[in-house]
């Protein structure tokens, strides 16, 4: 079974965002910071329990998006895992940083819900089922 991450702070937000996410055979396990998410990848030695999506929200307490997406990317183990930003941030400088920090996709959440779910199974579509995956554990 596909595991998406979650990093989302918000209870709400995690709860229509996983249920746009799972189904098809995906399992969303979430995190509502990106501290327990990363302990989790920087200890986790069996490829097959990694993820292979992370959805990552930009405003979370503590160490915020960038700074996860930062360590995902340096942990070897986890560089080629495809980390779509979520958040309801549309400032160009947020989403070019994103980008230039390693981030495979940017998505702002919508707040209409059915548009919203719209975005969630295309993303998931092309994550999923489209593209073809690396080697897990890089």
């Amino acid at each position: 079974m596909d595991k998406i991450f979650l990093i989302e702070d918000n209870p709400d937000h995690a709860l229509l965002i996983t249920k746009g996410l799972a189904s098809d055979g995906a399992e969303v396990i979430y995190y509502p910071d990106g501290q327990s998410a990363l302990g989790f990848l920087e200890k986790e030695k069996q490829p097959e329990n990694l993820p292979v999506l992370v959805m990552l929200d930009l405003k979370l307490p503590g160490m915020d998006g960038f700074e996860i997406l930062q360590r995902i990317r340096s942990n070897s183990r986890c560089k080629r895992i495809p980390v779509v930003m979520l958040t309801t941030s549309k400032y160009k400088q947020e989403i070019n940083r994103a980008y230039e920090l390693g981030a495979s996709g940017f998505v702002t959440k919508s707040e209409d819900f059915s548009e919203l779910l719209g975005k969630l199974a295309r993303v998931k579509d092309y994550w999923l089922k489209t593209v073809e995956k690396p080697d897990a554990g890089g």
